[in-house]
């Protein structure tokens, strides 16, 4: 895992246990996101949202068995940046990509970036989640903003029942990094009241954008106490790194699984003495050796045999 120092998520109880709360600043992780795919202005926000927002969802899974749960956000919304892609843990990691991190769209009227511009309106939010053991649950919803964190709390809403508020931020530099990224998760459990439901809703719209909260340097146990006047229990503290898990192993893996033809029209199309293969999500390159080409599709073969 790469380290990103001070980000970090806190996890709490609030109401006697009638309503859920994760919070997180993510500033490092988003800038460290920003370097490694080189995205315009625009599709940094989006990448920095979703990798956010898979934070906070993947920290609500259960550690059930020796396997580590997972969750996957897609994001498909007929946007010019195409599929965007983020998959977390409850342990603090998460990955993202993006199909073209160099979309852009014409900023907002207010100089806001418009994310929803190059994410796109038109299509679908897919969460998957892999608790470790049977099979994953896949939940499918329309995209009705292309923000993000709405289009977050409508998957929640519909596809989970559970009523939840989701506030993503990501704050661009003059200079092009990240100047601050955070979000906060709150969830409604059985048992609340209306008159609590509204006091909490009132309570998170005074927090306003969490990018701006951590830009004055205001930390997620802060937000904790403005959203939980008469005090919450906290869970756990997790720190936040990026993490992405690929190595040679694992390409030639996805290799063979592309079947003998498919590799053999690899070693036809590349213009080196092998392939090359790129890792979408940390942009790693990994050369794999013509010789080593022809092992594969001897295994692939003989394992069809």
């Amino acid at each position: 895992m790469t380290s990103t120092t001070g980000d970090h998520l806190v996890r709490a109880i609030g109401l006697g246990g009638r309503a859920r709360v994760v919070v997180a600043v993510t500033t490092g992780l988003v800038e460290e996101l920003r370097r490694m795919h080189d995205p315009s202005p625009q599709v940094a926000a989006a990448i920095g949202r979703l990798a956010t927002g898979a934070l906070l969802l993947a920290s609500c899974l259960e550690k059930v068995t020796d396997r580590e749960p997972m969750l996957t956000i897609e994001l498909e919304g007929g946007g010019p940046a195409g599929r965007l892609v983020a998959t977390a843990s409850p342990l603090g990691w998460v990955r993202a990509t993006v199909s073209n991190p160099l979309a852009v769209t014409d900023p907002g009227d207010d100089g806001a970036l418009e994310v929803a511009g190059v994410v796109g309106t038109q299509g679908q939010l897919i969460v998957t989640r892999d608790p470790g053991i049977g099979e994953p649950y896949r939940g499918v919803v329309e995209l009705v903003s292309g923000e993000v964190a709405r289009d977050l709390a409508f998957y929640l809403s519909e596809s989970e029942q559970t009523p939840s508020a989701v506030v993503l931020g990501v704050r661009m530099l003059r200079q092009g990094r990240i100047g601050a990224a955070g979000g906060l998760l709150v969830q409604l459990l059985p048992g609340v009241s209306e008159d609590e439901a509204m006091s909490l809703t009132e309570n998170i719209r005074e927090i306003g954008a969490v990018s701006a909260r951590v830009s004055e340097g205001e930390l997620p146990k802060e937000w904790l106490a403005r959203i939980f006047p008469e005090g919450c229990a906290i869970l756990e503290e997790v720190p936040i790194s990026f993490f992405c898990g690929c190595s040679m192993d694992r390409v030639e893996a996805a290799l063979k699984l592309l079947g003998a033809g498919e590799i053999y029209s690899v070693m036809e199309s590349d213009d080196d003495d092998g392939a090359s293969v790129v890792c979408g999500f940390c942009r790693a390159r990994y050369a794999v050796g013509e010789a080593r080409l022809r092992e594969l599709i001897v295994e692939v073969e003989s394992e069809l045999s």
